[in-house]
């Protein structure tokens, strides 16, 4: 046998030996590993929302599936009997609900939209949701709370056919 011949051998096992034994890279993998999520209502989510403390977190209300509402109608029964806001009027109501971080990453928190309208004629009815920290977006660290603040505004001279049945979105994104 040549050496030619001998070396083309030994490189042609090396590189068997290769193929069979493998480089330590793979084609594919299969692993299984457990997924634990526990879907929680509002006030014991991630992002919580919550009622404020005081009495004016009567307003917001909780559905049937956990989820928190904003409620100044008369089917909210508050410990004070109203059934709504007055005609031709500003409204404040202080610290109505909070929303905090209950997760692990600080967070941006955007609510939107802040103000809901409704129009019948020459009546009016606006409501605005009021940060008492920083606007239009919000930083919470872990643990931390922003509080909101409702101002009414009923433009109308008596009992209209005004009302407002929309919805508000929070949007929290970790900063880092």
């Amino acid at each position: 046998m040549n050496r030619r011949n001998i070396l083309a051998a030994i490189g042609a096992l090396g590189a068997g030996g290769a193929i069979v034994t493998g480089t330590g890279a793979f084609t594919s993998v299969e692993a299984n590993r457990s997924v634990s999520v526990t879907v929680e209502g509002d006030a014991n989510a991630y992002l919580s929302i919550s009622e404020a403390s005081g009495d004016n977190g009567q307003y917001l209300t909780e559905t049937a599936g956990g989820e928190k509402a904003i409620d100044l109608t008369g089917t909210n029964e508050t410990s004070g009997g109203g059934t709504g806001v007055n005609a031709d009027a500003i409204t404040v109501i202080e610290d109505v609900f909070q929303v905090e971080n209950q997760g692990t990453q600080e967070v941006e928190l955007t609510v939107t939209p802040l103000t809901f309208v409704d129009t019948d004629g020459p009546n009016t009815l606006a409501v605005l949701a009021v940060p008492d920290g920083s606007f239009p977006t919000s930083t919470l660290s872990t643990g931390s709370a922003e509080t909101f603040s409702l101002v009414v505004d009923a433009f109308s001279p008596t009992d209209a056919d005004v009302s407002i049945d929309s919805e508000i979105s929070f949007l929290a994104e970790a900063t880092q």
